[in-house]
């Protein structure tokens, strides 16, 4: 007990060669990882897990990152955008589900013509299912904009930053992409009093364990109250995808990242123990429980898919995606059922808000 009182206390107090260690946890030291932030999940949560139905409206994207499928240069994909009726049947089920709340998932546009959609669509979910907590994560949108959406009944954002490192960053992003103006969006959003989400991706090519160290120490020193953290997948329609050298690097050491990656969440649990994390579904890439494995460790938020079936082929950030043949009920069973097994708790009729958003405001 006091050892593990100990190594909670260099990790909370960032020392190095704890966090280096821990980072590259295997067997016997993960394990012991895994239950200080598995004791330290349930002093918050208990076995809760909260659902929120995600709807991934539109793949159309102005961006080119370097990794990403929905990227605006791959020309091999069929883009498509959600009609407002498809989105009334989306939050139907969500309401039967009695999920709680539902995020609004797409590429990146500001586009008048997209504000007005989006700015539609929550107001219409806000007045027709005002028990819903309401999630937008949409990229970097300006003050007013992102203003507008919260009067309208949006209460989260999530933004990714990718990587705190400015210089990653630019290697996976086009030059008119800034670091910068992304972390200033995410100021925003919390000067508008968002619940505000971000998060990594883990195991990208060129990252460094030193990076991942910064991003803890980016997530701690800016006080998000969400994140949403995943795995780097490969798309193979994507400038990082098509280059063989990171192709065969990605092949062999998927394994080792996926541990790094687990580690990576545990150690977040442990540094802000009253935050939402969710359990990514690209975690299922690696092993057909990953999300359950996130779950059980660190994470206590599940988001399935309801996007119309038709469409979730085309939304694909990464290759391999897991359920895209399955519909909103099926997914939603399959992950029920599999919570349960897991001995952990599914709770419905919650809109799951950060305990941590409450505490520091």
């Amino acid at each position: 007990m006091k050892e593990t009182c100990m190594f909670k206390k260099k990790l909370q107090k960032f020392d190095h060669k704890t966090l280096i260690k821990c980072l590259q946890a295997e067997d016997e030291l993960q394990q012991e990882l895994f239950q200080l932030a598995r004791q330290i999940k349930e002093e918050v949560f208990g076995k809760k897990i909260w659902f929120r139905g995600i709807i991934e409206f539109s793949n159309i994207c102005q961006n080119n990152c370097f990794y990403c499928g929905i990227r605006k240069g791959n020309k091999k994909l069929e883009r498509f955008k959600v009609s407002k009726e498809e989105i009334l049947d989306c939050l139907k089920f969500i309401d039967k589900a009695n999920y709680g709340s539902v995020v609004y998932q797409s590429g990146e546009l500001i586009s008048e013509i997209f504000k007005k959609y989006l700015l539609e669509i929550v107001k219409t979910t806000h007045k027709k299912y005002p028990q819903l907590g309401i999630t937008v994560s949409c990229g970097e949108q300006d003050f007013n904009f992102l203003k507008k959406l919260k009067q309208a009944g949006a209460i989260r954002y999530l933004l990714r930053i990718e990587t705190s490192n400015p210089e990653l960053y630019a290697n996976l992003h086009p030059e008119k992409m800034s670091w910068e103006k992304r972390f200033g969006c995410l100021k925003s959003l919390q000067k508008l009093d968002y619940q505000v989400g971000t998060g990594v991706m883990v195991g990208l090519p060129g990252q460094t364990i030193e990076d991942l160290i910064r991003d803890l120490k980016f997530f701690v020193d800016n006080k998000f109250d969400m994140f949403g953290i995943g795995p780097y997948v490969i798309h193979k329609d994507t400038p990082l995808g098509k280059d063989a050298k990171i192709q065969n690097w990605w092949q062999e050491n998927k394994e080792k990242n996926f541990n790094i990656f687990l580690n990576f969440l545990a150690i977040l649990r442990i540094l802000l123990p009253n935050v939402n994390i969710a359990a990514a579904t690209a975690c299922d890439v690696f092993d057909s429980s990953g999300r359950i494995k996130v779950l059980q460790v660190a994470g206590n938020v599940i988001m399935p898919s309801v996007t119309p079936k038709d469409c979730r082929d085309k939304y694909l950030l990464y290759q391999n995606k897991p359920n895209i043949d399955e519909g909103a009920d099926k997914s939603f069973k399959c992950i029920l059922n599999k919570i349960k097994k897991a001995g952990l708790e599914p709770v419905f009729g919650e809109q799951g808000n950060s305990p941590f958003y409450y505490k520091h405001n």
